[in-house]
């Protein structure tokens, strides 16, 4: 992917007492170590195998180097305690955290990011694994933070356009009033019980032989209308240029179910005002390409609705 940072760390270039406290949560010496590249973390992240055989996938990150990350790190680590059994993600093998480092050991899945080959074949498999997320009660539901805690930023994104002037295209600049007012009561269509990744992108899914999608990297997670990351994950899609019709997936997919039309518009118009807006920040530490994706996202998600705003008929 060409938005992914092309300064990893390496698993060799990692301080000796941090490689050696991986060891000891796998049990064994890594004799190999392949570095992933993909996604915007400034850190490591690698697949790595012990000398008794066992895999894992390992990412770290120095505080010094994106305090912001490292944090990510720490909240991932507690969320992955969290994550009931029938969930598609990897589990947590173990952790490491100091004042400088935070790592993550967990369990390596054998395959691919989906959408390599442009078909638009693994997007139903990607649905039906955001599907095995379930309802929280109890103290899961009580770590997490509510979709709608998250989204504060999301629904005032188009009057923080208006205040700061930022330039649209446009599209997005004619229909301003009506994404505004969609995007004003995203805060009520996000509210539900169930169990949300948050941040649902190819670059956070991973494909097995057997075709069955993992759902990775969990920082963001939170608690939500069951949708909502088929729905993010269907902009991503669009995003990449998949041959995929998202609409139909809409209407036919069981996690969709009982979604209504002015919902998915208020999310869309939510996420796209925040991506403009984002897109005007300067970029964050070690990760120099992040503000250009998120203006690309902002397109998508204005292209879709403009798709959506203007076809004959809606039920």
């Amino acid at each position: 992917m060409s938005d992914t940072v092309k300064t990893r760390v390496l698993w060799d270039d990692l301080p000796a007492d941090l490689r050696a406290e991986v060891e000891r949560v796998l049990g064994g010496d890594v004799v190999s170590a392949r570095s992933q590249a993909g996604g915007f973390s400034p850190g490591s992240a690698d697949r790595v195998t012990t000398e008794n055989g066992r895999r894992a996938f390992v990412k770290t990150v120095h505080r010094d180097r994106n305090e912001g990350a490292y944090d990510l790190h720490r909240r991932e680590i507690d969320v992955m305690r969290l994550i009931p059994a029938e969930v598609s993600a990897p589990a947590l093998l173990g952790a490491v955290v100091t004042e400088d480092w935070a790592a993550l050991v967990l369990a390596d899945v054998d395959g691919s990011h989906p959408g390599r080959l442009q078909d638009g074949s693994e997007v139903v498999a990607v649905l039906d694994a955001f599907s095995t997320f379930p309802r929280l009660d109890g103290v899961a539901r009580a770590s997490l933070p509510a979709a709608e805690s998250e989204l504060i930023d999301e629904r005032d994104s188009w009057q923080t356009i208006d205040a700061q002037g930022i330039e649209l295209p446009d599209w997005a600049a004619a229909n301003r009033g009506r994404l505004r007012a969609a995007a004003e009561r995203v805060l009520e269509v996000v509210t539900g019980e169930h169990l949300q990744h948050f941040d649902g992108r190819a670059d956070n899914v991973l494909i097995d032989a057997d075709g069955r999608a993992w759902i990775i990297d969990w920082p963001w997670a939170s608690v939500g209308a069951r949708w909502l990351d088929g729905l993010f994950y269907l902009l991503d899609v669009r995003l990449r240029g998949e041959a995929a019709d998202v609409e139909e997936l809409l209407a036919q997919h069981p996690l969709f179910d009982g979604v209504a039309e002015a919902d998915v518009d208020s999310v869309l118009a939510a996420v796209t005002g925040r991506f403009f807006v984002k897109a005007q920040s300067p970029a964050p530490p070690n990760m120099p390409t992040l503000r250009a994706f998120q203006y690309r996202e902002a397109i998508a998600g204005m292209e879709w609705l403009r798709e959506r705003w203007t076809r004959p008929q809606r039920s």
